[in-house]
This record gives structure tokens, C-alpha cells and sequence, in this order.
């Protein structure tokens, strides 16, 4: 038997009202040109050009006398009537007792005119692959004759929360009783990242249950994580749980939060003749907000991408000064929630665009300090002591606007 990968991009097809956001398995061709045929661009009459003022006449005519028989209305879109090159809009025309028309103004051979295939031609490519799907992508392809599209599956991830102490959001709760939030943002990033997320309930501090729901999960997941259990408490399970589902590669990263995550596998054997084992990847990820949506971003996000041949999406930076000494710890890497915001002192505000970046406090634990903050501020390893007024680059949180609203959160903790 050989192990690997599951799963690599595969394809599936899909309507083309439901393409936005997934990726495309190839490129997209038109099937036939944009326009299909010479049409009118502007509401008005279709004529021949000979019949109308030239552009380049030494006298302007003002108004300009059409037969009946020389022109005939047209409407935005419609073809173009045989012996016609040219559109007059319906500004520009009068109409006489007899049905005759008068047109102010010059009208050259191809005014207002869309000819044939000069948005695209038939065969030309209009979105690539591996192309993440906008609206105006979905637009061009039914446009070019597309009423589904060959995508990329969406990668599955089953979300595990374990705890005793863990409810279901809603729950009523008990003394030492928590809710479950943390399956909610991490359903969350999952969607944002092009996956879908399929959560179960949470599991109790018992091992023997997670493995059985790790191994459930990973009948339909590209993608394992399980919720909190990853430190070396007396009721952390993760280690021993993915030992038993496949195997245990990584315990613990040089990075805070989310420094006591685990990464592994667990193995699972592939539909079909040939007995065959798959290696599906299991993150442990810690119990504390903040460090699961560091862990997400850090090892879940590009293996999502991975599994949609994308290459993750950068994030936005900005270059801001520092609002206050900062110490950190030089042996990890450090993701520190900041809060962006103009400041009123001179010394820092040197210019009318000055950002400063004000860290939103200390501890994992805490969902106020990512709920009200900005963006992250990467701090490498080797790194610890900085001071008021520094300049540093910070990374930009999904959802928050490219210029957030200076310091928009922060009158939110008032």
C-alpha cells in the first residue's frame, strides 16, 4: 500500500451563477464573439454615412434634411439594419409632419456602432486558470456564451472542538461552562479561504471520542482541526489523538500566539479496487482565540490554497509609525493586533497622512484584542525591544478596508 496525498485539485463543473469566488480548473474561451454582430451602440436612427454631414465638411451643416426611406430607428443593442454603418442619437434628431428627419451635426461612418467581436473574438481567452472568480469574470463568461464553468472543488475542512467545558453557541452555560466561538471563526476563515467547513459537535476531554471523530471527519475532509487540547495539560489529548489517527510531526512552533500547535496526519484508505492509504493533514490548534486565527492564517490558509492550485493572496501592508514602546519576545515570532489611528502628537503625526499603530494589549485570550484591532504586526524572530515612534510594517486584517478608517475600532472600546 502507498501513502500520500488524498487529494490534488480536481475538477467539477458548476453554473456560472454560482462561480463567484471559486477557481477556475482551465481557462475560459469564448464560444463566440462580443458583440455577435454590428449593433447599435445609442438609441437613434441607422443610416449610411454618405447620406449625413462630413466630419470634415469646411461649413457645418445645423440641420440636415433625411427621406424616409434613408434611415430607420434603432434601439441600444439591436443589429445594425442592412446598408447602414452609422447610428445618429436620438439627441440630435427631429422628426417632421411627413415622417421625414433632420439631424444636427457631423455623423461619420461608425458613430455609435459596436462592430462585431470588438470586445472579444470567438476562441480568446477571457479568464485564465487558476483564476479566483469576480463578478465581472462570471459577467464575461456568459457573455461569451458560458452557462456553467469547469472549477476547482472546494476543499473540505471538518472543524472538531473538544472541552468539557465547551457549549455550542447559544447554550445556556453553566458556572465554568464557555461557548464555542472559536468553530465560528474558523468556519469563517475557511469560507473566506474558498473552502467549506463541516463542524461536529464538540467532542469531551475523552480521547477515545476524538479519534473516532477524527477518523469520521476524515472520510470527507481534505482537512482536519481540532479546537484546543494541543498544550501538555492533564485533559490535552491532540498529541496522543493524532499519534493514534496517523501520526504526529510537528508539536509546537516558534511563533505567539499559537505557540502549542500541532501538525500531523491521519491515514485513511482511498475509495476503490486498489487497497491505497491516504494521509489526511490534522492541525491542533490551540484553545485561545487569538492563536487559533494566527494558526489558520500561518499553515491552514495555504493548504486550502494548495488544494485549489492558488497561490494565497497577500494581504495588504502599510507602513505606519509606532505609538508606544513595545517589548516582545525575541525567541518566537510575534503577531501583535494593532489598531491604526491618526495621533494628535506632533511628534509622531509628522505629515497630514501619519498612521500610528497602537497595540490592542496583551494575552491570547482575549477576542477584544483582534475584535477592535486593524492589522497584524508581524514581529520576527530576534526582534524584542522597540520604541515610540518607530516606523514598522503591519499587515492589513481580512475585511478591514485598504485605508482603514483611522482608528475606526478604537472608539468602539469607549
Amino acid at each position: 500500500m502507498s501513502a500520500g496525498w488524498r487529494q490534488e485539485p480536481v475538477a467539477e463543473q458548476v453554473a456560472t451563477t454560482d462561480g463567484l469566488g471559486r477557481v477556475t480548473s482551465g481557462p475560459i474561451r469564448a464560444r463566440w464573439p462580443a458583440p455577435r454582430f454590428d449593433c447599435a451602440a445609442m438609441d437613434g436612427i441607422a443610416i449610411r454615412a454618405e447620406v449625413a454631414p462630413s466630419p470634415v465638411s469646411s461649413e457645418l451643416v445645423d440641420r440636415w434634411p433625411l427621406a424616409v426611406a434613408s434611415f430607420t430607428p434603432v434601439d441600444t443593442g439591436e443589429p445594425m439594419p442592412p446598408g447602414t454603418d452609422t447610428v445618429v442619437e436620438r439627441e440630435r434628431v427631429q422628426y417632421g409632419p411627413d415622417g421625414s428627419a433632420w439631424i444636427t451635426g457631423p455623423a461619420p461612418r461608425g458613430l455609435n456602432v459596436r462592430t462585431q467581436g470588438e470586445d472579444f473574438l470567438a476562441g480568446q481567452t477571457l479568464v485564465p486558470a487558476g483564476h479566483r472568480l469576480r463578478p465581472i469574470d462570471l459577467a464575461a463568461a456568459a457573455a461569451g456564451g458560458h452557462a456553467a464553468l469547469d472549477v476547482i472543488r472546494r476543499p473540505v475542512v471538518a472543524i472538531i472542538p473538544t472541552g468539557d467545558e465547551v457549549r455550542p453557541a447559544g447554550s445556556a452555560l453553566g458556572p465554568a461552562d464557555i461557548t464555542d466561538s472559536n468553530s465560528i471563526m474558523l468556519t469563517a476563515q475557511t469560507l473566506a479561504a474558498g473552502g467549506l467547513s463541516l463542524t461536529f459537535d464538540v467532542q469531551p476531554d475523552d480521547p477515545h471520542a476524538i479519534v473516532a471523530q477524527v477518523r469520521q471527519a476524515t472520510a470527507t475532509a481534505d482537512l482536519v482541526l481540532v479546537i484546543a487540547g494541543s498544550s501538555a495539560g492533564q485533559r490535552d489529548h491532540s498529541a496522543r489523538v493524532l499519534a493514534e489517527v496517523g501520526g504526529l510531526t510537528i508539536r509546537g512552533v516558534a511563533v505567539r500566539p499559537g505557540h502549542p500547535v500541532l501538525l500531523g496526519h491521519a491515514s485513511t484508505r482511498l475509495p476503490g479496487d486498489a487497497p491505497r492509504l491516504a494521509a489526511v493533514p490534522v492541525i491542533g490548534v490551540p484553545g485561545y482565540p487569538l492563536a487559533a486565527a494566527v494558526i489558520f492564517e500561518l499553515f491552514a490558509a495555504p493548504l486550502l490554497a494548495a488544494l485549489q492550485g492558488v497561490q494565497q493572496p497577500g494581504r495588504p501592508r502599510r507602513r505606519v509609525q509606532l505609538a508606544c514602546d513595545w517589548t516582545s519576545s525575541p525567541d518566537v515570532e510575534d503577531w501583535v493586533p494593532v489598531v491604526l489611528g491618526p495621533s494628535a502628537d506632533p511628534d509622531l503625526a509628522r505629515d497630514a497622512e501619519a498612521t500610528v499603530a497602537t497595540p490592542s494589549g496583551h494575552g491570547a485570550g482575549a477576542i477584544s484584542r483582534l475584535l477592535y484591532a486593524d492589522a497584524w504586526w508581524q514581529i520576527p524572530i530576534g526582534q524584542a525591544k522597540f520604541t515610540r515612534g518607530d516606523y514598522i510594517d503591519v499587515q492589513l486584517i481580512a475585511g478591514v478596508p485598504a485605508s482603514p478608517g483611522r482608528g475606526s475600532h478604537a472608539g468602539l472600546r469607549s
